[in-house]
């Protein structure tokens, strides 16, 4: 019961903080609930898969929302590049920790015991949970609104540049200036059921991997991996123009 009244506790802390109304806060605690919690306990539990699917869709939903009402003249693949930079794994996981939702987060002892809050994937994986969490409790101007605010510095990074960054295609660009052989994209890894899988793609510059990527498609871990390798050949990208420029160059 102690055990029920502290949980019961932590959410309701966590609600606050995080300036959500929640009605029904086994919709929130079941966000933040792992399988691993549902796999060792005796009764009837669920864990957060199932809103996982949900809010990932809610979530890009918002941001296209977003997006579109800031850029009404977009082409359909600028919308899914800034999209994208936004909805991204790392970005996700990035505002979950800014969020500090990981200490609320259940897990059974074994994937505590192996740092499971730590994982960058689980706790995105809980956020997005959330947000679907916040759509089913409250609708969608609420969850839009906490959407619109957890994710401004990442809105307000992907609205800050004029071009949208095509980091592949300035990668094979960069070579071809360099006079040396195109770039060689590789998938190491991918996990995940389907309607959720996660890829790790490794990119090859000069016979040698130069930079990692992941995302929730092969598109999106081949432009952060080239991302990665370009600012390992020493480029760095501008807010307000549409190039790439190597360190120390006049803009």
């Amino acid at each position: 019961m102690n055990d029920t009244k502290e949980r019961a506790e932590t959410l309701r802390v966590l609600a606050a903080r995080l300036g959500i109304a929640v009605q029904n806060m086994t919709l929130l605690d079941r966000a933040l609930t792992h399988a691993s919690v549902v796999a060792e306990a005796s009764g009837s539990l669920l864990d957060y898969e199932s809103l996982e699917f949900l809010g990932d869709a809610v979530l890009g939903l918002a941001v296209a929302d977003y997006l579109f009402a800031k850029y009404p003249d977009r082409t359909p693949g600028e919308y899914s590049r800034m999209r994208a930079g936004v909805v991204s794994r790392r970005s996700v996981a990035r505002v979950a920790h800014e969020l500090d939702i990981a200490p609320a987060i259940r897990l059974g002892k074994g994937e505590e015991h192996s740092g499971g809050r730590q994982r960058t994937a689980l706790v995105a994986d809980c956020l997005e949970a959330l947000i679907g969490a916040v759509y089913l409790d409250s609708g969608w101007e609420a969850a839009r609104d906490f959407v619109t605010r957890s994710f401004r510095r990442e809105l307000q990074n992907a609205c800050g540049e004029k071009e949208v960054w095509d980091f592949k295609s300035c990668l094979q660009n960069h070579c071809q200036a360099e006079r040396i052989a195109l770039p060689v994209f590789k998938v190491i890894r991918s996990e995940g059921p389907d309607h959720c899988k996660e890829f790790e793609v490794e990119v090859w510059v000069r016979g040698q991997p130069m930079g990692r990527g992941r995302g929730t498609s092969k598109k999106e871990a081949e432009q952060n991996a080239a991302r990665e390798a370009l600012e390992r050949e020493g480029h760095h990208f501008g807010q307000g123009n549409g190039v790439v420029k190597k360190k120390g160059e006049k803009e």
